[in-house]
């Protein structure tokens, strides 16, 4: 085997290895403020979760990869969820489904997850949910600390967690009050045409 075949098999390689990467990386962007704080707002289910079984996996290259997570509702911020315990889906890079292999059983989270509403594949339900890729939806929580660590805002890599409570709680309230007024412009709207409508009709 010459040299200059050597080289050419050893491109080969390269170049498929990092087609491969291409081909399962997320092609995906944040278009605004991707912080916990901030997408914790925008979403509808945010709770402090304990990770209690790692209960899918797979296997690339050798490496053992956790696709699938059963967690414990510790409290609920937000959201319509009735359940003590819910699974939390991971991707494989590709899906923009953030990886779940880094939640360790036992320790606590913050989390601002999507509810999965379409079946990827036969293991799925509609009763899950999972992580978007270029989004901050989870954060680390120390339990005895009460902190949180992480990407918790544009300026901030940590926080307490009576500081995110409090912030969510005001967002909240104001999201809230911003809708309150949206319904009432509207109905005065409605009311001052009816008004000029019927003021038309009389003349």
């Amino acid at each position: 085997m010459n040299l200059n075949f050597k080289k050419r098999l050893l491109l080969f390689v390269c170049v498929t290895c990092l087609s491969i990467q291409s081909i399962e990386a997320c092609s995906c962007y944040c278009k605004n403020d991707c912080s916990f704080s901030a997408t914790s707002v925008r979403r509808d289910f945010v709770a402090l979760v304990k990770v209690i079984s790692h209960d899918n996996y797979s296997y690339k290259l050798g490496k053992k990869r956790v696709n699938l997570i059963t967690v414990e509702i510790i409290k609920k911020y937000k959201g319509q969820e009735k359940r003590k315990t819910i699974k939390l889906w991971g991707g494989n890079g590709a899906s923009c489904r953030s990886i779940v292999s880094n939640f360790k059983i036992g320790e606590h989270y913050l989390i601002a997850p999507y509810f999965s509403e379409e079946r990827q594949n036969d293991q799925i339900t509609y009763l899950d949910y999972h992580f978007f890729e270029c989004d901050t939806d989870y954060l680390k929580v120390d339990m005895r600390q009460k902190k949180v660590y992480g990407k918790y805002s544009s300026e901030k890599n940590e926080a307490t967690l009576t500081e995110f409570e409090s912030y969510l709680l005001k967002e909240t309230i104001s999201k809230k009050i911003q809708r309150i007024a949206l319904f009432i412009a509207l109905i005065l709207a409605g009311l001052i045409v009816l008004v000029l409508g019927f003021k038309k009709i009389r003349k």
